[in-house]
């Protein structure tokens, strides 16, 4: 688990009791299991998984609780909401959602090719039945460079520290060349033509977002960026995972023999990396401080993107 200061250790234990009083459930034993955008913690004493939002990205929690019912009704392979639970639960500074714990064997990595039957599920989907938006590859992105952009206080000394010290450029330097970087990847992905039909996406499908339901189905979590959108996108993971962290090939292989598709031959892979690599560089800048591993991380992920290099880069624990 990412190592946390003990504010930021502090802020999330908060988060978490207000949002379990909130909906009447014991968090005693709380785990972490993740934390990048969200606090993902299983609660053994309840049987569930909450995963625990800043309240503005309360939208996305209310959209996200509507496309988990749907998949519900349709049976699709992802997981379920927790029974009692099928709405938003929201605190004056959190929204969160409640799952059905799934228990998995300990140690055991779910395989790439694990992805193919769920994607294929998605794909054959036009629609959902439910308001979907369309795929935004770059907004999160842009959004949160402006709020980095704009950060006040200790926040702001914090960053601007860190982009000195870490990554070896000013604050207003660094966003500015992300900016740049967007707009050029903008412009690419509007001149790009898809070679799959526009579907139902997942939106982040990698092995870290499949667990093995109670039916020994491959499901897939966390359903905050689906959307209608190319499907080649929720091949990017995997692909992406071969080039930059060292993943091995074989599994990348088995993906492309059991879904259909070679991305990485595929002439719209440049494209689709470049937006992989934008929007993963982004995702966490907004929530550094108190997190000196993932604040190391992302560093090392910016001065290689920004040197052009091939360096491995690491995943967050």
């Amino acid at each position: 688990m990412t190592t946390l200061s003990s504010g930021e250790r502090d802020r999330l234990d908060t988060a978490l009791r207000d949002v379990a009083s909130a909906a009447g459930i014991n968090p005693a034993g709380a785990v972490l299991l993740r934390y990048t955008m969200n606090a993902v913690y299983k609660l053994p004493a309840a049987n569930l998984v909450l995963r625990i939002a800043p309240v503005a990205n309360r939208l996305t929690v209310h959209r996200v609780t509507k496309i988990a019912h749907r998949m519900a009704e349709l049976d699709l392979p992802t997981v379920r909401l927790a029974p009692g639970l099928q709405e938003p639960i929201e605190t004056s500074g959190w929204a969160a959602t409640a799952w059905i714990y799934l228990p998995q064997i300990s140690g055991q990595r779910h395989r790439q090719a694990e992805l193919a039957r769920p994607l294929r599920a998605f794909h054959s989907l036009n629609d959902l039945g439910v308001p979907l938006p369309q795929w935004d590859p770059l907004g999160r992105a842009q959004s949160r460079l402006e709020a980095a952009a704009a950060a006040q206080d200790g926040e702001l000394d914090y960053l601007k520290t860190w982009a000195a010290d870490q990554v070896g450029l000013e604050l207003s330097d660094l966003v500015g060349w992300l900016r740049d970087r967007a707009s050029s990847v903008r412009a690419a992905v509007a001149s790009t033509e898809w070679r799959l039909p526009t579907s139902v996406i997942h939106g982040d499908a990698h092995v870290g977002n499949l667990l093995t339901d109670t039916r020994g189905r491959s499901v897939l979590c966390d359903l905050d960026s689906v959307s209608i959108g190319p499907p080649e996108w929720d091949l990017v993971p995997a692909a992406h995972g071969v080039e930059r962290f060292g993943d091995p090939r074989e599994q990348y292989d088995d993906l492309r023999a059991a879904y259909g598709f070679d991305l990485l031959s595929s002439p719209t892979w440049p494209t689709l990396r470049s937006i992989r690599e934008l929007q993963i560089v982004t995702s966490v800048i907004g929530g550094l401080p108190g997190r000196p591993d993932v604040a190391e991380e992302l560093a090392h992920r910016l001065r290689s993107l920004i040197a052009g290099d091939a360096a491995t880069w690491h995943r967050y624990q």
